[in-house]
């Protein structure tokens, strides 16, 4: 594994590389909100391919600026992944993402198309129409970071630690590291944290930047998706709610009809990281259905 920045149009982006990096690139992966690319690692080395797993703009050790009073939806990061794919990878490959970072590849899917020869989603947000179109509101936006319980604990998060140990005490086994190996944990910090001046460790995601994303949901990923690959596959989740509906789903699957959609009642949001082995079937099944197309 390596790391390393690449510019953008207003800033410097971080990315991992993971698996064989001597090869091109087969993978490009959007990881979720609050979360940063190292913290996929389990999933993606036992691929076998050379994967970049992006940190999404304001996350991990991607310096971008962020705009969290102003922020409306998730077109900024579906501009941050065209960008980087035109720049910095060479030759085609396929999208991968968990949540808020499966619906930005899916943004990104029109602008990336002759290039892209596979897609999975792990359940990807995906929201009806009048939420879309409240989102443009501030005062909807503000009243959701009140009463969205998911973005009312996004924004009281602590976000200062005594140290790496401390944090990774406080986390292990906890809220939505419930069933999460230790080793996705630790990857996780390891680039979520970041010392600051006076020995502390902060989250690199801001609280006040990964709760303007939960409802920050002025987005269109159903005319996205049309310019998605046939080669792509979906599994939304549904055990301790859901962050789709049966309506928002069928909207998915009529968007791209070759595209295998599923939902899984058995399956929690966090199922990359509680399910790793559900994750890698699935991403090594299309990659190499993508082999065929690349």
């Amino acid at each position: 594994m390596i790391r390393k920045s690449y510019p953008l149009r207003d800033g410097e982006i971080s990315a991992v590389h993971i698996g064989d990096i001597r090869q091109p690139a087969r993978l490009l992966f959007c990881h979720a909100n609050g979360f940063n690319g190292l913290a996929n690692r389990e999933i993606l080395e036992p691929l076998g391919v050379h994967c970049i797993a992006i940190d999404m703009r304001g996350h991990g050790r991607s310096n971008l600026p962020t705009f969290p009073e102003t922020l409306k939806d998730w077109h900024v990061f579906r501009d941050d992944i065209a960008e980087f794919a035109a720049r910095h990878i060479e030759g085609n490959f396929a999208l991968a993402g968990h949540s808020f970072g499966g619906i930005s590849a899916i943004l990104a899917a029109p602008q990336l198309k002759d290039r892209l020869t596979g897609y999975v989603g792990f359940d990807p947000v995906s929201m009806p129409r009048y939420i879309q179109r409240m989102a443009t509101f501030k005062f909807w936006r503000e009243g959701m970071k009140k009463h969205v319980p998911i973005a009312r604990g996004a924004g009281r998060r602590r976000s200062v630690f005594e140290s790496f140990d401390f944090a990774f005490d406080r986390y292990q086994g906890r809220g939505a590291f419930k069933g999460v190996p230790d080793q996705i944990l630790r990857d996780y910090l390891t680039d979520g944290l970041t010392e600051t001046a006076d020995g502390m460790m902060r989250l690199s995601c801001a609280p006040e930047w990964e709760q303007a994303i939960f409802v920050a949901q002025n987005n269109n990923p159903y005319r996205a998706a049309k310019a998605l690959p046939k080669n792509s596959h979906i599994i939304y989740g549904g055990k301790g709610g859901s962050v789709s509906t049966p309506s928002t789903r069928l909207r998915m699957r009529l968007a791209q009809p070759a595209m295998k959609v599923e939902y899984r009642k058995d399956l929690a949001h966090l199922f990359p990281f509680q399910n790793p082995d559900i994750a890698i079937t699935t991403l090594k099944a299309m990659l190499k259905a993508s082999e065929s197309v690349s």
